[in-house]
C-alpha cells in the first residue's frame, strides 16, 4: 500500500499569484471580523475604562504564537498552514488531526457567518436559507476560477470594513472625553481575566495567513511578515477603537448586538448607517476569506493520502484546487441549510487552541529534525533546504510559552464544545480509515 508520505506534490499549483499585500489582507480580514463591531460593550462591562488594555494584554499572550507561525511559514512554503507544520513535525496522525479540525472549523465558520450575515439583512425562513446557499455558491465559484480573483474579493472587503471603522474614528474625534478612560475596575481583577478572554475572539485569525503559502510569491519572506503584521495591526486597531468608544460613548456598558454602530448613531445617523454597513462588509469579508482558505486544508490533507486523492486535484486552466473548493462549498451550503448560527460556532475555541499549541510545539520538533539531518548526511540525510530564514529568538522558550498559554485557554471550553469536537474527531478518523481502505496498493 502506498504510504501517505509517498504521495507526491505533483498536484501543487504551478503559479504563485499572491503578493505581500494580498496575504496581509487575508490575515487582517480573518482577524478584523465581527468581534470589533459586537464585543466592545462586553469589554466595557468587564474592565470599564481600562478595557482597551485587554487587547494589549491578549496580543502580548498571542505574540509568541504568531512568532512561531512566522518561523514555520518561512520554513514550509507549502499550502496548508497549521496542518503542514504538524504533519512535518509529528507525522501523519497528529498532522491529520490538526488538519481535519482546521478544515472542519473553516467550513463550519463559513456556514455560520453566512447565516449571521443573512440574519442581519433581515431575511428569514426559506428565503434566508436560499440566500445563504446563493452567497456560499457565489464565493465558491469566484475561488474556483482562480486564487487571485478570490484574494481580490478579500482585499475589497478588507478595504471596505477598515474604511467604515476609520470613518467612525474620524467622526468621534470631536466627542472624546479622556476622563472616561481608566478609573475603577467594575469587576476587580477577575474582570481583567474576562476582558483578556473576550479579546481572544477578535484577535484570532492571523493563523489563517500561511494557509495559501503554495500560491504566494516569495512565501518565506511574505508569509512571516504578513502573519505577525496582521496580529500587530489588528491589535493596534482594536485598542484604538475601544479607547475611542470608551471616551466618546457614555452608554457603552449597555448590552447591545451592535455597540459600535450604536456609538456611531449616537454621533450621527449617517455615521451609524456607515458603520452598520461596515459590519455587514466585515462579516462578508470573513466569508470571502473562508471560501479562499478552507478548501486548501482539504487539498493539503488529500495530497498526503489521508483524504480521497481526487480532492487534491488542481484545475488545468485555473490552477486552483477545484475539487476541494467544490466539496467544501457544498458542505458549507448544507450546514447553512440545516443549522443556525449559534449551533455552528461551538467548536471554534477548541480548534484554535489545537492549532496554536501544535504549531508552537512544532517549532522545537522541526529544529531537532533539521539538526539530525545536517549531522547525518552520510546516512542518507541531507542539509535541510527548507531551513527557515528567520528564527524565533531565545531558543525554545517562546515556543513552549506559546504552547502553554494556548493550553490554558482550554479551561474556557464548554462541555457542548468538547462533545462536538470529539464527535468531529471520530468522524475524521472514520474518513481517514475509509480513505486508506480504498487507496490503490502500489
Amino acid at each position: 500500500m502506498t504510504s501517505a508520505r509517498a504521495v507526491t506534490t505533483a498536484h501543487a499549483p504551478a503559479l504563485r499569484r499572491l503578493g505581500l499585500f494580498d496575504v496581509i489582507c487575508i490575515g487582517v480580514n480573518a482577524t478584523v471580523g465581527s468581534g470589533v463591531f459586537a464585543l466592545p460593550d462586553d469589554m466595557q462591562r468587564a474592565m470599564g475604562g481600562w478595557s482597551p488594555l485587554a487587547y494589549l494584554l491578549c496580543a502580548f499572550l498571542l505574540l509568541p504564537v504568531a512568532l512561531c507561525f512566522a518561523e514555520l511559514s518561512g520554513r514550509c512554503d507549502e499550502t496548508g498552514g497549521s496542518y503542514i507544520y504538524a504533519q512535518r513535525a509529528f507525522g501523519d496522525r497528529i498532522g491529520y488531526l490538526v488538519g481535519w479540525f482546521c478544515w472542519t472549523a473553516a467550513f463550519v465558520s463559513w456556514a455560520a457567518n453566512t447565516t449571521l450575515f443573512v440574519e442581519l439583512l433581515g431575511v428569514h425562513g426559506l428565503a434566508g436559507k436560499a440566500v445563504c446557499v446563493a452567497i456560499i455558491a457565489a464565493l465558491g465559484a469566484i475561488n474556483y476560477i482562480g486564487v487571485k480573483p478570490g484574494s481580490q474579493v478579500v482585499n475589497l472587503f478588507v478595504i471596505g470594513k477598515l474604511a467604515a471603522i476609520f470613518c467612525f474614528l474620524a467622526g468621534a474625534v470631536f466627542a472624546l472625553d479622556p476622563s472616561r478612560l481608566g478609573g475603577p475596575l467594575p469587576r476587580g481583577l477577575s474582570g481583567v481575566g474576562t476582558g483578556i478572554y473576550l479579546a481572544l475572539f477578535p484577535l484570532q485569525g492571523f493563523e489563517v495567513t500561511p494557509i495559501p503559502a503554495g500560491e504566494v510569491k516569495d512565501p518565506r519572506r511574505n508569509i512571516p511578515l504578513a502573519t505577525v503584521g496582521a496580529l500587530l495591526f489588528s491589535a493596534l486597531l482594536f485598542i484604538t477603537v475601544q479607547a475611542v468608544l470608551v471616551a466618546s460613548y457614555p452608554a457603552l456598558d449597555q448590552p447591545s448586538q451592535s455597540p459600535l454602530a450604536d456609538a456611531a448613531t449616537h454621533l450621527g445617523p449617517r455615521l451609524g448607517l456607515i458603520v452598520l454597513v461596515g459590519s455587514l462588509v466585515s462579516i462578508g469579508g470573513f466569508n470571502a476569506g473562508s471560501a479562499l482558505g478552507a478548501p486548501r486544508f482539504a487539498q493539503a490533507i488529500a495530497r498526503r493520502g489521508l483524504l480521497p486523492a481526487p480532492i487534491a486535484r488542481v484545475h488545468p486552466r485555473f490552477q486552483t484546487p477545484h475539487t476541494a473548493i467544490t466539496l467544501t462549498t457544498l458542505l458549507a451550503a448544507c450546514l447553512a441549510i440545516f443549522f443556525d448560527y449559534r449551533r455552528l460556532v461551538g467548536m471554534s475555541n477548541i480548534t484554535i487552541v489545537v492549532q496554536y499549541a501544535c504549531t508552537c510545539l512544532a517549532v522545537p520538533a522541526l529544529r531537532r529534525i533539521d539538526r539530525v539531518a545536517r549531522l547525518a548526511p552520510a546516512s542518507g540525510g541531507a542539509p535541510n533546504e527548507d531551513a527557515a530564514r528567520w528564527t524565533v529568538p531565545f531558543g525554545n522558550v517562546i515556543p513552549f510559552a506559546g504552547a502553554a498559554g494556548s493550553l490554558v485557554l482550554l479551561a474556557g471550553a464548554e462541555q457542548a464544545e468538547v462533545f462536538f469536537a470529539l464527535g468531529t474527531l471520530c468522524l475524521g478518523a472514520l474518513v481517514a480509515w475509509l480513505s486508506a481502505r480504498v487507496r490503490p496498493s502500489g
